[in-house]
């Protein structure tokens, strides 16, 4: 009964906050001082237009869904680096490590794809020279944690500690931010999840204070078509209305050796386009790396490549 009313009051916490009862101060994509841009994570999440709610489940869950580390059949860290703006002297980097705990759930006597529980570590930096020698550096640290209350539902709450500093006047800064996540498994292979991100944050400079404005992923996806194919579809929510919608695809070319990714990021607001993303995935032993390419011509960023490189301890 107790595992009932929980879902049930996550739901109730997520459909008002979709609806625009729970508000924060209108940041564009980041806080008014053009802090804490949400500038992706890994690889294979980004190949994927970020359509990642449900499809990745390992240590990038910290980032994507926290709820999703309770599927982690091992201990995993990961690097990525990109250049976020192409062309400035920029650099953005990811660290992950992550785990799932306390052994897996049973379901009439047969463990399912859950654990218990699971945790993992998210540091972020994001490095920026401006002109005439300034410099803007942001990090950010999050710590993650996972609950499955049964066989087929868990969620996921990551609390990230933030910090910017650089040489303009009042703009140094430090703050939080809460993201939390659901998911659940509808049948066999159809996934559904929530995720919110920034559901509560603060962002104080030397002069005030602010927000990050607060998003909502809704997804669905089919895992495993045909043993090869997974899709994911997303909508994302803002101020009580859908702000993008992301499609997103992984296909097995080789078991266990290699994948190709793409997606589709819609933007509906601040500056309707389409952004594609495509990229690839590789195995090999304990070791994995992924590429992705990010093409949006139509904004400042420009193309993306992400790279990164995990591997299960």
């Amino acid at each position: 009964m107790k595992q009932k009313k929980a879902v049930i009051i996550f739901l109730v916490l997520s459909l008002l906050a979709t609806c625009g009862l729970i508000t924060s101060v209108w940041a564009g994509e980041g806080s008014r001082g053009g802090t804490f841009l949400p500038l992706g994570w890994d690889a294979e999440g980004e190949g994927m237009a970020g359509a990642a709610t449900l499809l990745i489940r390992n240590d990038a869950s910290s980032y994507w869904n926290p709820a999703n580390l309770c599927f982690m059949t091992a201990r995993r860290a990961m690097v990525t680096t990109t250049k976020p703006v192409p062309g400035m002297p920029a650099s953005y980097s990811t660290f992950s490590i992550g785990t799932s705990m306390l052994g897996g759930r049973l379901f009439r006597g047969d463990k399912t794809d859950m654990h218990r529980a699971g945790a993992a570590l998210s540091i972020s930096h994001l490095d920026l020279d401006l002109a005439e020698g300034s410099a803007w550096n942001e990090s950010t640290v999050g710590f993650s944690g996972a609950y499955s209350i049964n066989h087929y539902n868990s969620l996921g709450v990551t609390f990230r500690i933030l910090r910017g500093w650089n040489d303009l006047d009042n703009a140094d800064c430090s703050g939080m931010a809460l993201n939390i996540g659901w998911t659940a498994k509808l049948r066999e292979k159809l996934w559904f999840g929530i995720v919110g991100r920034n559901i509560y944050s603060r962002i104080s400079y030397p002069v005030r204070n602010e927000n990050i404005e607060p998003s909502w992923n809704i997804a669905l996806s089919r895992n495993d078509i045909y043993g090869r194919v997974s899709a994911e579809f997303d909508l994302v929510l803002k101020e009580g209305e859908i702000n993008r919608v992301l499609t997103g695809t992984r296909i097995v070319l080789f078991k266990d050796l290699m994948s190709v990714l793409g997606g589709i990021d819609r933007r509906l607001a601040n500056g309707k386009r389409t952004i594609i993303h495509f990229g690839f995935l590789t195995h090999y032993k304990s070791a994995d790396i992924s590429i992705s390419f990010k093409l949006d011509p139509e904004d400042a960023f420009d193309k993306q490549t992400f790279l990164s490189i995990g591997y299960t301890i």
